[in-house]
């Protein structure tokens, strides 16, 4: 009876009198160097998820294997190859990938347990980042079992789920933004020019505030229909917030909203005068994230800390509820469920329990209602 071959792997060969240890990936019998020293083995873990996810890719696997006969790399590259035509935003799924297979790399399936997972969760920056990234490679384990890569069970444990944000910012805080990000001149030379540097990030600002929508579906948005972008209707003053045939994933749904009649003459202006996307830089649809970032804390100082681009969307929720909007046409009109907003924006209300304080105030509360 055969030998089951072992997954690729790495081994560190010893410094010699010639030559400087190194890193090696075995792989059938053979030998690859990834030119990596001792002291560099995340670099070498990752030559090692290359290695494997190339031959993955080059040649067809066996089916129903081991979990201790599947390297993690290969699973995440089948992930990677299934979700490249249907992943809305490819690059932060590359970089969630790259970071996962940094630690995991070397790794099968068999070694995916609660202890590796809590210390991957310990060596990333962020615990929300490393529970993101964490789910992808949960997504990637359930895929390789349904694709019959593998016909072992693995079980992911995820960190808790850190509290979201939901800091709000009030109405002069957002003019001091908007009116900062208008009036910014790029500077040359040392002079200040006529150019608006961050024209982009007051729009961006206008536009998410009114429309309560993720950052990017409105920095994404066109004036013209284009494939893969939400398209903005100037004529009937529609905002199609997901594009043409798009799968929106359940708890990010997009749904087209009517543009309150101050936002749509803006948009209006901003297209009469050139702007192909409601969020331009240098004739390109732009990610203001930067800039966002840089414009936050030169208004705002230490108090800039924890805003973020999806502020806006927080704030516009906030205002609805201080407004007294309905709740139905509020939600419709974020995109988000009655009982997402009332749990996490119901408070600012002014109706929210109205009645208890009534029944308080007026003395009804301890007295039995005949």
């Amino acid at each position: 009876m055969s030998r089951t071959r072992k997954p690729a792997r790495l081994w560190l060969r010893p410094a010699d009198k010639d030559r400087e240890a190194v890193w090696i990936i075995l792989d059938g019998g053979k030998q690859y160097s990834t030119g990596r020293g001792e002291s560099d083995r995340a670099e070498a873990e990752r030559a090692l998820a290359e290695h494997i996810a190339k031959r993955f890719l080059e040649k067809p696997t066996e089916k129903h294997r081991a979990a201790s006969e599947v390297s993690v790399a290969e699973v995440i590259a089948h992930y990677l190859l299934v979700k490249e035509e249907t992943v809305r935003n490819s690059k932060e799924l590359a970089a969630r990938a790259k970071a996962l297979l940094a630690f995991w790399g070397d790794k099968t399936l068999d070694d995916i347990t609660t202890t590796t997972c809590s210390a991957y969760v310990k060596q990333r920056t962020s615990q929300s980042m490393a529970r993101r990234e964490l789910e992808d490679l949960r997504a990637a384990c359930r895929m390789a079992i349904a694709d019959k890569v593998t016909r072992h069970a693995v079980t992911v444990t995820l960190p808790p789920k850190s509290k979201g944000r939901t800091n709000h910012l009030d109405r002069d805080t957002m003019a001091k933004l908007v009116w900062a990000a208008y009036r910014k001149r790029e500077v040359q030379r040392g002079v200040p020019t006529k150019k608006k540097a961050t024209l982009h990030v007051a729009r961006f600002l206008i536009a998410a505030l009114y429309t309560g929508s993720r950052s990017a579906r409105v920095w994404q948005a066109s004036f013209k229909r284009e494939k893969g972008r939400p398209y903005i209707d100037l004529e009937h003053g529609v905002y199609y917030r997901a594009a043409e045939d798009e799968q929106v994933a359940a708890n990010k749904q997009a749904p087209p909203i009517r543009l309150p009649s101050r936002l749509l003459a803006h948009m209006r202006r901003w297209h009469r005068n050139g702007a192909k996307y409601v969020v331009e830089y240098q004739g390109r649809a732009a990610d203001p994230k930067r800039a966002f970032r840089n414009l936050a804390d030169d208004v705002l100082g230490a108090e800039a800390k924890g805003i973020v681009r999806h502020t806006m969307r927080h704030t516009a929720a906030t205002w609805l509820m201080q407004g007294g909007v309905d709740m139905w046409q509020a939600a419709g009109y974020l995109g988000m469920t009655k009982e997402t907003l009332e749990k996490t924006y119901g408070h600012h209300h002014p109706d929210h329990q109205g009645d208890v304080g009534a029944a308080f105030t007026s003395g009804r509360a301890g007295r039995i209602r005949q």
